[in-house]
């Protein structure tokens, strides 16, 4: 039961950071001072794109580790309680 319930907690936090990431360009589409500045904004936020992918990358792999690290101890915990119910029925 608790596998399955860490393997939903798994794929649902795995499909809400991986969202569908278009290519975006950007493009000047006139000579007003409005589109310039929405032009100038584009290519501003384009470098910050490219963080926020790299911070998304690094949550990632820090959920993976700490899902395969907190399998590792729940595993470790079944097997202290294993022997600890043995030590408790030879009384």
């Amino acid at each position: 039961m608790k596998f399955t319930l860490l393997f939903v907690i798994i794929i649902c936090s795995t499909s809400l950071l991986s969202s569908p990431i278009f290519a975006h360009t950007c493009e000047l589409n006139g000579n007003t001072t409005e589109n310039i500045l929405k032009y100038n904004q584009c290519v501003a936020n384009q470098g910050s794109d490219a963080e926020l992918n790299e911070i998304r990358n690094s949550y990632e792999s820090e959920i993976a580790k700490l899902t395969s690290e907190n399998i590792r101890l729940e595993r470790r915990i079944a097997k202290i309680k294993n022997a600890l119910a043995a030590i408790i029925s030879t009384y």
